[in-house]
């Protein structure tokens, strides 16, 4: 998200309404999904707490709601508001459904997943955009964590409204095997607004959140995350949900260091080159505000070990070898000098790194490396 970012379109939060609804117990079938719950709370904290653009008065949050008239009758409500409102938010975590017509639907605990029985025992997304049409609202988002969130994108009038998505048509959502108790897209979401980017602009807008989240969960793996969808509406994606909270960070030891964690994510995600790309801006940029040391030859390390990885195994071993180099001269005595040769990991691991790539500049026809060393 270091790109050149338009002025963000800010909200007023108290003119809001955001319903925030999971479904995470089910009694006809369905396995549970407890994420779901931990989902919305957490999603609430991000959007009303300290970075949150959002007054929590203006919150509803439904876990487990009994019915379809339990969603759709808040959302209701707010047709009846005298003033229209700046935004409305529609966010559900849980089980997806089809129907008869392959229409997407969103379960509750009762849902029956049966395409006959689906669209009487659900919530059906096509009522939800249908209700959220009848309330003035300058903004409307809709984001949905299930399977096959993107038939959402049929909806009759969900045209006008910003639609942000887990997953296409046909995909299923997946949960997050960190044990933090979400699902990837919503795992990742929340990173992206409590962690924030410290080299991004000063509000994180819809549109940036999504290419984050496009980059980190590509879809290239039957077995890993889908890769997420959006549909903005005119200038939509430029919506501000939270204030930056590494805002102006970007080059400190700990901006540098969630930057760091982020471009190792990048590169897990399978995009090697941008993750080179990362590291490599990353210790341009400590050069100039660290002493010489090793957090900055840590820096070029994963940098060589990432360009190896995406296949210049050549171009990791010249890297290597200048990190390789300044630890064996020592460093300057800055709390951070290298200890004795024999008994030094960070040197022990770059000769380690410098041995695997240089074994694959010579075997290995480039752009076949696997992975980072």
């Amino acid at each position: 998200m270091s790109r050149l970012s338009p002025e963000p379109v800010v909200p007023d939060g108290m003119n809001a309404r955001l319903l925030l609804v999971g479904a995470s117990s089910f009694v006809r079938g369905l396995p549970p999904l407890p994420a779901a719950a931990a989902d919305v709370r957490d999603l609430a904290q991000a959007l009303t707490g300290a970075d949150g653009l959002f007054d929590p008065s203006s919150l509803t949050t439904l876990t487990d709601p009994v019915d379809a008239a339990h969603v759709l009758g808040p959302l209701a409500s707010y047709a009846e508001l005298t003033d229209p409102l700046d935004l409305l938010l529609f966010y559900y975590a849980g089980h997806g459904v089809n129907d008869e017509a392959k229409r997407l639907c969103l379960a509750l605990p009762g849902t029956v997943d049966l395409p006959q029985a689906a669209r009487r025992t659900s919530l059906p997304v096509d009522d939800v955009v249908a209700v959220m049409g009848t309330v003035r609202a300058r903004h409307r988002v809709v984001i949905l964590d299930c399977c096959y969130a993107g038939r959402a994108l049929d909806a009759p009038g969900a045209a006008d409204v910003h639609l942000l998505l887990a997953c296409d048509r046909t995909s299923k959502a997946s949960t997050d095997p960190s044990g933090e108790g979400t699902t990837h897209f919503t795992a990742e979401l929340l990173r992206r607004l409590t962690e924030g980017a410290p080299d991004g602009p000063s509000h994180l807008l819809l549109g940036d959140l999504y290419r984050g989240l496009a980059e980190m969960l590509p879809g290239r793996s039957p077995l890993g995350p889908p890769r997420p969808l959006q549909r903005a509406v005119d200038l939509s994606g430029d919506l501000a949900l939270a204030r930056n909270p590494a805002y102006g960070t970007g080059r400190t030891v700990r901006g540098l260091a969630v930057r760091a964690r982020e471009a190792e994510r990048t590169g897990r995600a399978g995009h090697a080159r941008r993750a080179a790309e990362l590291f490599g801006l990353i210790a341009d940029d400590a050069s100039q505000v660290l002493p010489p040391g090793r957090e900055l030859l840590r820096y070029r390390r994963a940098q060589a070990a990432w360009t190896g990885a995406a296949g210049d195994p050549g171009a990791a071993v010249a890297l290597l070898e200048a990190v390789v180099a300044r630890l064996e001269a020592g460093l300057p005595e800055d709390g951070r000098g290298a200890g004795p040769a024999g008994d030094d990991d960070d040197l022990r691991a770059a000769r380690a790194s410098l041995a695997h790539w240089s074994a694959r500049a010579d075997a290995v026809t480039p752009g076949r490396a696997p992975g980072p060393g």
